[in-house]
């Protein structure tokens, strides 16, 4: 029975155990929902209650057994009049860094996923033959997808629209990579939105769960709607006129392309340059060259993503994107300037289901290797169809066939599919080498160009996350937050506490569930979180943030307990050293002295990287065991 004093929630979780085909139908409790809000932060406690001390022993050896609980959460800001609220994350324990894992995405399928009358999804076990889930109006049915594996995505969410004669419903699934178990495999919703990093799909499809499919009526009672109304009209109103959304609406995330190259942000091969012709790649240069329509995910009124349509194999066809990472992915890390070949790749990872940032720098990472000489004999057993001599840079065939191998998971494709921290490991190079943090590939806002950026990637919960902590707006100038200030890139002394607040701030965006595009200010998300709640411990910035705070210790706190460790918080030699030129020659990322400090302020023990008893108690997180 749903908890009728909880406003702002379904109150409900449903729980799904895949062995057995059973579920069973939990009351989220108040006390959770205040102190953990949803999304990200509710499901690392849904996690952190899961699992007990042998469970993390038999994750450590194997993320991808089945005790694995996959979690598909919505938050008590998603699908109202907030702008942009239509947002969905799902969480698990990442099979590419072995430690907690999470990732988000817009489009349609989160309303429905608030509608379907559970605030989160936790699946657990794994089906003996491939199943879908089909949740319509709180009834579960687990149904046999034999005839939907190896399937694209768009051709599943087509096929169980028809099997279902049903149009309205709302899909997320995984392609070839998830079935495969690419590590970096993600879940793909609405034909091209991505929950991309961390390996999701893979999760999804060691469980042998191809899609999940929603549609629901359920409604949900707030505490006081009229100010959400209200609060929602201001905030719209201060989004409308910010500059970084008008670029956002007229080139979408391509929109960084620019204001990147003067920064040094953009790297170009293999984090080795900044400087690059780039003309042809830009926002710009994208609707010059192509018809580009604007994507906006339900109740968004930016609408930062594009539909670029093109020919393909003599058809015309409509892409999702690209977006700025997956431009960057498969296009100057790799030494390529030419739309053509991004778009396709673009489209083949969006319909099998691939995290771009991940497969774009692991494969960017073998041209390197090759480029400069380095385990070309390791690299040539691995070899077919490929010759040695074709891996270079700004050969688009080449990054074609090495999704394509990805995907299949063949020759070479074996090695890159694990990521760049295995693939220094299985190629037998140094480990400095490999663009990672914690086993998540850095993405394409060069660290270099922004040291609270990488300190952020170096501190990040889930590894290297631009999205976790987009420090890099903030000197830019394209935030409104009252706790974080903008400086010159370059300086971090005495600006860890900063990089600490977006990090908490990311996680209430997460948690809400709400698009961190719009960048809300932490007043406006406390009224609107309040509004909908009615929580007295979420009536301030300094209480909202207290919640982000939590989740992010509490996030670490998995994570240690699966072997993270201050160790762990680096960046690699590739990524720190200084460039010879461009915008950021002569910057190089050393910052063990502001690493202190954030742990200083964070009260986490710098010999194990653990955060302190006396920091989790201020929390109110309730140690299981400890170490």
């Amino acid at each position: 029975m749903t908890n009728q004093k909880l406003f702002g929630y379904n109150g409900k979780i449903i729980y799904i155990n895949l062995n057995e085909s059973k579920t069973e139908v939990r009351e989220l409790s108040k006390e959770i929902a205040e102190l953990y809000v949803g999304g990200v932060g509710l499901s690392a406690k849904l996690t952190y209650d899961l699992l007990v001390e042998q469970d993390y022993q038999t994750l450590v050896k194997n993320p991808l057994d089945e005790i694995n609980p996959l979690i598909f959460a919505t938050g008590p800001l998603t699908g109202t009049s907030t702008p942009s609220s239509s947002r969905y994350s799902v969480t698990a324990i990442s099979p590419l860094t072995g430690i907690w894992g999470e990732s988000t995405s817009g489009g349609f399928f989160p309303l429905s996923l608030r509608k379907s009358g559970f605030d989160a999804i936790i699946i657990t076990g794994k089906s003996n033959t491939p199943v879908y889930i089909l949740l319509e109006n709180q009834k579960v049915e687990i149904k046999d997808a034999n005839s939907l594996w190896t399937k694209t995505t768009y051709d599943t969410i087509k096929n169980i629209h028809d099997e279902n004669d049903n149009p309205k419903l709302r899909i997320a699934c995984i392609g070839k990579a998830g079935e495969n178990m690419v590590n970096y495999a993600a879940i793909i919703n609405d034909e091209g939105r991505a929950a991309g990093r961390c390996g999701m799909g893979c999760v999804m499809g060691s469980k042998n769960l191809k899609a999940i499919a929603l549609s629901g009526s359920g409604t949900i009672q707030y505490k006081d709607k009229n100010s959400i109304v209200k609060t929602s009209k201001t905030v719209l109103g201060i989004i409308k006129s910010s500059f970084g959304a008008q670029f956002y609406s007229h080139y979408g995330t391509l929109s960084g392309m620019d204001i990147g190259m003067v920064y040094g942000d953009v790297p170009g091969f293999y984090f080795t340059k900044s400087e690059f012709p780039v003309e042809n790649i830009t926002g710009l240069a994208l609707k010059e060259q192509y018809p580009v329509l604007s994507y906006a995910c339900a109740g968004c009124t930016i609408g930062c993503g594009r539909r670029t349509f093109v020919e393909l194999d003599g058809k015309e066809i409509e892409i999702n994107g690209p977006e700025y990472e997956t431009t960057v992915a498969f296009g100057p890390i790799s030494g390529i300037f030419t739309f053509e070949s991004i778009i396709k790749a673009n489209y083949l990872c969006n319909q099998e289901g691939i995290d771009t940032i991940s497969c774009g720098v692991s494969i960017s990472f073998l041209i390197y290797l090759v480029e400069n000489k380095i385990a070309l004999k390791d690299i040539s057993q691995f070899l077919t169809d490929i010759s040695i001599k074709e891996i270079r840079w700004g050969n688009e065939d080449l990054v074609l066939k090495l999704i394509n191998k990805i995907i299949e998971r063949k020759d070479i494709g074996k090695v890159l599919a694990k990521g760049t921290r295995e693939m220094a490991k299985t190629l037998n190079v140094n480990p400095e080498l490999a663009a990672h943090v914690k086993g998540l590939e850095v993405p394409f806002h060069d660290p270099r160009a922004n040291l609270g950026q990488a300190l952020s990637y170096m501190t990040c919960c889930v590894g290297a996350n631009h999205c976790k902590g987009d420090f890099y707006l903030v000197d830019w100038g394209q935030t409104s937050y009252m706790k974080i200030k903008r400086d010159d890139p370059l300086k971090i002394i005495g600006r860890e506490n900063s990089v600490i607040n977006m990090q908490d701030m990311a996680n209430i965006y997460d948690s809400a569930v709400i698009c961190s595009v719009t960048k809300i200010s932490e007043k406006f998300i406390s009224k609107l979180l309040q509004g909908s709640t009615g929580f007295d411990s979420l009536g301030s910035v300094k209480k909202v943030l207290l919640a982000g705070e939590r989740a992010t210790n509490l996030k670490r706190l998995i994570s240690c307990k699966l072997g993270c460790s201050r160790k762990d918080d680096t960046l690699k030699d590739i990524n720190s050293r200084a460039l010879k030129t461009g915008a950021t020659a002569g910057i190089s990322s050393n910052l063990n002295d502001s690493l202190k400090k954030y742990y200083e302020i964070r009260k986490w023990n710098w010999e194990t990287g653990w955060p302190t008893e006396e920091k989790l108690k201020d929390l109110n997180i309730k140690l299981n065991f400890f170490t």
